[in-house]
């Protein structure tokens, strides 16, 4: 188990950024909501470009459309800024830390203001899985 907990983010991560829900900071709702059908969240970038994250977007920040959508709502009008990140060289045991505090089940890996992954429970029990019983 001390194994798996001082394993660096890097080797546990979701770097297929490709394969990541992204949408930029000024897309258009139905974009945030076709992303958010298919996977629940989204991470939101200042542009894919660049892919400097800045959010996300979750079923539940969707909410906020039911009372108070307006014409030409973007992505930055519903999405949260207050994130909590990683970095790919920190260790499991601190990203656990984090989601266990904050109650998460994802975290963006950012590099230099990037976002070159996640790691999310699942990354992590699939690997503690393999860990355990190889």
């Amino acid at each position: 188990m001390e194994e798996f907990l001082e394993m660096r983010v890097e080797k546990v991560m979701n770097s297929r950024v490709w394969d990541l829900p992204i949408v930029e900071k000024d897309a258009g709702i139905k974009v945030v909501l076709v992303v958010l059908i298919g996977r629940c969240y989204s991470w939101v970038v200042k542009k894919i470009d660049d892919m400097k994250l800045v959010g996300i977007i979750t079923e539940h920040d969707a909410l906020k459309l039911i009372d108070g959508y307006k014409e030409g709502m973007k992505a930055e009008d519903i999405m949260s800024s207050r994130l909590t990140m990683a970095s790919p060289d920190e260790k499991v045991r601190d990203v656990l830390e984090k989601m266990n505090s904050k109650g998460y089940r994802r975290i963006p890996v950012v590099e230099n203001e990037r976002l070159v992954g996640e790691i999310t429970l699942r990354h992590l029990i699939e690997r503690m899985y393999s860990s355990f019983f190889q």
